[in-house]
């Protein structure tokens, strides 16, 4: 019983913890992002630095999001950034099959567009292509004109050829916050950040939901179909898998806070019993806002002689690809809610065509029983030295089964072992008759198909923490042989150190075209600046 309470005490405190937090969350959260370049083909990632403050220091929040809506108010993809100190550097892998077009990229937290929806929420447009989904062609189409140079001379020169040595010279006097160096996009006429203000006529409003401690995967029943007793199961699948439970509240509101599970590839909903999931629904953690009459998404229009330009473009989206960024691949690992008390790895003992004989034979700690002409299992209770009179709470990889006939009768050789809790198993608030949990050798349920009425569906866990971002964007070595397609030059933020003022030497890329110098600065006196220069490469 130690390890039980030992659970319990656990969930308890960090039940309060996350209730005492709850209620100091004073000030709102205040969100600011920047990205290298802002044209893309799809299948890139859009690198992404981004910040959550609170009062001046980073917010308690621990996810970040991203979320790409097309011109119809349609979300089209979502990236979950993990939050350190405030901060992320991590990316948005856009959809391949996106069709050519303007975007607007927005980053948020889970709170933060609802306590105040002009810093809380930020956004630009960005330009995606697709060479099966191409734009309008025109004749002559409107080219976006690159912001204008101020006084500072950035370049002692704004022409060079492929392979040469560009230097530019940093402001001196200032602190230097961000320097990047890239592809202009002739493309889009609105260049920058976008005001919410601006965007929005409204923002649909949503209970506050702040993110602690990991991502919270929001679920929701239809008021009218509203079972407060209703249990239901959500489990995470990826290289791990994991079992969350919650009821609806009176709203038809449930909220599966993942905790420590950071990366999953997809999710099954289920309700108690297999019952149907017609009224069941998974809510996007990103805000419902509502476009101003008045904002208007500008139209992507190319002309016959951009093809050159575009072509160069492809090429330079995939060349990334071949540059080491590392991730961190560190193993945490992942509280599953039970410390067994068996373990039976199967492939020491003779192997059975049937679950039910492979109980029978070598289990003792479970023994099976025949009720209504269906099997069923029962868990011998370790406390109390007697047996269960309940089939146990039963996984196969975190999935819960509820038919029992269905599983003893399933051939076991996908699985790799069967984990055994002779107890009452707690989770949250529900108790459990004992535990047999199968699991496979791939993680992929060994082929027990998937309750027929549960719900699957592609939903993305946390982005891996990105390690090391600081060559992402360095030339490549001639010892590599491939061709400098480059269309980021330099991004300070994927650097280690800060960048200080004086002369900064870029490559130039075997890419054609003309290449965007950004630098912002802080004066001593706390202002901003932001200079801007363009160079071309032939």
């Amino acid at each position: 019983m130690r390890l039980l309470h030992k659970f319990l005490a656990v969930f308890i405190v960090g039940f309060l913890v996350y209730q005492d937090v709850c209620g100091q969350l004073v000030g709102n959260e205040k969100i600011g992002f920047t990205i290298p370049k802002t044209i893309y083909f799809g299948g890139e990632r859009i690198w992404i630095s981004s910040q959550a403050m609170r009062d001046d220091g980073p917010t308690e929040s621990k996810i970040i999001y991203a979320e790409l809506l097309n011109r119809y108010n349609e979300s089209v993809a979502v990236a979950k950034m993990p939050l350190e100190n405030g901060r992320s550097l991590n990316f948005l892998q856009l959809p391949a099959n996106l069709p050519s077009d303007h975007y607007l990229l927005r980053v948020f937290t889970r709170v933060s567009p609802y306590q105040d929806l002009e810093e809380g929420l930020v956004q630009q447009f960005v330009t995606v292509f697709n060479r099966t989904v191409p734009p309008a062609v025109v004749p002559e189409r409107k080219s976006a004109t690159a912001p204008a140079a101020n006084s500072n001379a950035l370049l002692s020169r704004e022409a060079v050829r492929s392979g040469e040595n560009l230097t530019i010279d940093l402001p001196s006097g200032e602190e230097v916050v961000e320097v990047s160096v890239a592809t202009g996009n002739p493309f889009l006429m609105v260049q920058g950040m976008i005001s919410s203000s601006a965007a929005y006529e409204s923002i649909d409003q949503h209970k506050l939901v702040p993110e602690l401690f990991g991502h919270i995967v929001e679920a929701k029943v239809e008021r009218a179909s509203v079972d407060t007793s209703q249990l239901y199961y959500l489990s995470l699948h990826g290289d791990k898998s994991a079992l969350f439970t919650d009821r609806p509240d009176a709203e038809g509101s449930m909220y599966f806070d993942a905790g420590g599970m950071k990366h999953w590839e997809f999710l099954v909903a289920q309700a108690n019993s297999n019952k149907s999931l017609l009224d069941f629904q998974i809510v996007s953690p990103a805000p419902v806002t509502h476009f101003k009459k008045s904002f208007v998404f500008p139209e992507l229009e190319i002309m016959p002689a951009d093809q050159e330009l575009l072509e160069s473009l492809l090429k330079g989206g995939q060349v990334e690809g071949y540059f080491v960024n590392e991730f961190d691949a560190s193993l945490f690992p992942v509280v599953t809610g039970f410390t067994v008390d068996r373990t039976y790895l199967l492939d020491d003992y003779t192997r059975f065509e049937s679950v039910s004989t492979v109980i029978k034979e070598y289990v003792p700690e479970v023994r099976q029983r025949t009720v209504k002409k269906r099997k069923e299992f029962r868990v011998l209770d370790e406390v109390l030295d007697a047996g269960f009179d309940s089939n146990p709470l039963m996984l196969i990889d975190a999935l819960p089964v509820f038919d029992s006939d269905m599983l003893a009768a399933f051939d076991p050789a996908g699985f790799e072992k069967l984990e055994i809790l002779m107890r009452t198993f707690f989770l949250n608030e529900e108790k459990f008759p004992g535990v047999i949990a199968f699991s496979s050798y791939n993680n992929d349920f060994g082929g027990f198909p998937i309750p027929s009425n549960a719900i699957y569906l592609d939903y993305q866990g946390i982005q891996p923490r990105i390690a090391s971002a600081e060559y992402l964007f360095d030339a490549p070595k001639a010892a590599q042989k491939i061709m400098d397609w480059r269309t980021v030059l330099y991004w300070s933020e994927t650097k280690a150190a800060p960048v200080k003022a004086g002369p900064l030497e870029i490559k130039a890329p075997d890419l054609i075209g003309k290449f965007h110098v950004k630098v912002k600065t802080v004066t001593p006196t706390g202002d901003i600046n932001v200079y801007y220069q363009v160079f071309e490469v032939n």
